[in-house]
C-alpha cells in the first residue's frame, strides 16, 4: 500500500538545521511521534511519502526545501511562505491538488493519513480526498479547546480559539481514525467510523540502557510542562513534606510553575530546577534517577483526552515509574507502573513517595528493568503501525 502521511514531519536532516539556524526552535515530542508512525509502516513494507508543512524559521518568503529521503521515507515539503496573512491558505490549497495529483495516479492501493491538528493542511487533503474518494485516516492526538495544547499557546487561548473553530469544520470527515484515547472516540467520532486507540509507541530499536549506578543523593524526576495545572505545586509541596533522606527533585522543562520554584528552591535545597535541556541529556538523567513521576491530576477535563508521551519515555528508560490513574491510560499499564492511590493531594502524594521509596534497589530497578521489557515488546511502532494497516485492510 501506497501511504501520504501529513503532517509538520521534517527529516532528521532539515530537523537539524532548523535547530541550528534558531536554538530556541523545539517541537521534539510531534516530531518524534510522527517520525515513528512513518518509520513503523515503510518498516512494514509499505512505500511512504511524508508531505511537511513544516516551518522552517529565518529563510526567504518563498523557500522550497527539496525532497529527501531517509530511512526508506521520502520527505517532500510544502514551499514555505513566510507572510503570515495567507500561509494557512496557502498550505490548504498546496495540499489540495498535491492530494488530487497523488491520489488520481492509483486510487485503490492509497490512503492519506493526516496529523489532525494541522488545521491547514488537513482542510487541504480532506477536500481532494473526498472528492477522489480516498480512505482518509485523521490521527488525533490532543483536541484543541480541551486537551493540552491550550497550555502550549502564549498570551492566551485566541489561536486555539480560531484553529478549533475550524478544526470542528472538517472533524468528522475522515474515514478512520486513531485516537490516543478511548474517551475522544466518544467526543469525534460522530458518524462511528473505524478507529483504532494508539496511546503512543516507541522505537522499535531501542536497546536496554546500560545499567547506570545510582547514585546519591537518590534522585526523584519531573520533565515535561512545568504548571500547576498539571500536578507540579502539589508533587514539590509533597516531596518538601515527604522527608525522604539523601534524596532530592529534579525538574526539567518550561512552563508558568518555573516562577515559584525559586521560592521553592531557598526553602528546600534538595529541590533542582535544571531548565530546558536537549533530549538525550534528560534521558541520561532520567536513567541515573530511582524514580521518575508524573503527578498530573485525573480531575481535569483535559485528562480524558490525554496519554502523556513522557510515560513511555520514562518505561523507555528502564527506571520505575510513579504516576496517577489517568482517565486515558489503558488499565494494561497498571502492573507495570507504580500509581498514586492515596489521593491527589500532597499528603497522598507524600505518602505513596514514601511507600515506594522504602523499598529495597533492587525492587525498584527489577521495575524498571519489567516496564521497559513490557513497553517495547508491546508499544514498539512496528506493531502499533500495523494496527492502523489493519484498521485500513479490515
Amino acid at each position: 500500500m501506497n501511504f501520504l502521511y501529513i503532517s509538520v514531519l521534517a527529516s532528521q536532516i532539515a530537523l537539524s538545521k532548523a535547530q541550528r539556524s534558531d536554538p530556541s526552535f523545539s517541537s521534539f515530542a510531534v516530531q518524534k511521534f510522527n517520525r515513528l508512525i512513518v518509520d513503523g509502516l515503510a518498516r512494514n513494507g509499505h512505500s511512504v511519502r511524508s508531505l511537511s508543512s513544516f516551518y522552517q524559521p529565518n529563510v526567504g518568503i518563498g523557500y522550497s526545501r527539496k525532497s529527501e529521503k531517509e530511512n526508506e521515507v521520502t520527505y517532500t515539503y510544502i514551499p514555505t511562505l513566510n507572510f503570515r496573512p495567507i500561509r494557512m491558505v496557502w498550505v490548504s490549497i498546496y495540499c489540495f491538488f498535491y492530494v488530487l495529483v497523488w491520489g488520481l495516479r492509483n486510487r485503490k492501493e492509497k490512503a492519506v493519513i493526516c496529523d489532525v491538528l494541522n488545521v491547514s493542511a488537513c482542510l487541504g487533503a480532506l477536500a481532494a480526498a473526498s472528492m477522489l474518494g480516498l480512505r482518509c485516516v485523521g490521527v488525533m492526538t490532543d483536541m484543541l479547546g480541551i486537551g493540552v495544547s491550550n497550555n502550549r499557546m502564549p498570551n492566551g487561548c485566541e489561536k486555539v480559539s480560531f484553529a478549533m473553530r475550524i478544526n470542528r469544520l472538517y472533524l468528522s470527515h475522515f474515514t478512520h481514525y486513531v485516537f490516543l484515547t478511548e474517551q475522544m472516540n466518544k467526543e469525534v467520532n460522530i458518524n462511528r467510523c473505524p478507529y483504532i486507540v494508539m496511546e503512543g509507541l516507541v522505537d522499535a530499536d531501542v536497546v536496554p540502557p546500560k545499567i547506570i549506578e545510582k547514585e546519591f543523593p537518590r534522585v526523584v524526576l519531573y520533565a515535561g510542562g512545568l504548571y500547576e495545572r498539571y500536578g507540579l505545586k502539589t508533587l514539590t509541596d509533597a516531596f518538601m513534606s515527604a522527608d525522604l533522606e539523601d534524596t532530592e527533585l529534579w525538574l526539567y522543562g518550561s512552563g508558568s510553575f518555573v516562577d515559584e520554584l525559586s521560592s521553592y528552591q531557598l526553602k528546600d535545597s534538595r529541590i533542582k530546577y535544571k531548565g530546558i535541556r536537549p533530549n538525550d541529556e534528560v534521558f541520561r538523567a532520567e536513567q541515573r534517577a530511582v524514580l521518575l513521576v508524573n503527578p498530573r491530576p485525573t480531575s481535569e477535563e483535559y485528562a480524558k483526552y490525554s496519554f502523556p508521551s513522557k510515560n513511555m519515555e520514562y518505561m523507555v528508560s528502564s527506571t520505575p515509574v510513579l504516576t496517577t490513574k489517568l482517565p486515558g491510560m489503558p488499565v494494561e499499564y497498571y502492573p507495570h507502573v507504580y500509581l498514586f492511590d492515596s489521593g491527589e493531594n500532597a499528603e497522598g502524594y507524600a505518602k505513596v513517595l514514601r511507600r515506594v521509596l522504602s523499598q529495597p534497589a533492587e525492587e525498584l530497578d527489577a521495575k524498571g528493568k519489567e516496564a521497559f521489557e513490557w513497553v517495547l515488546a508491546q508499544k514498539n511502532n512496528i506493531t502499533q503501525t500495523a494496527r492502523i494497516i489493519e484498521l485500513l485492510n479490515n
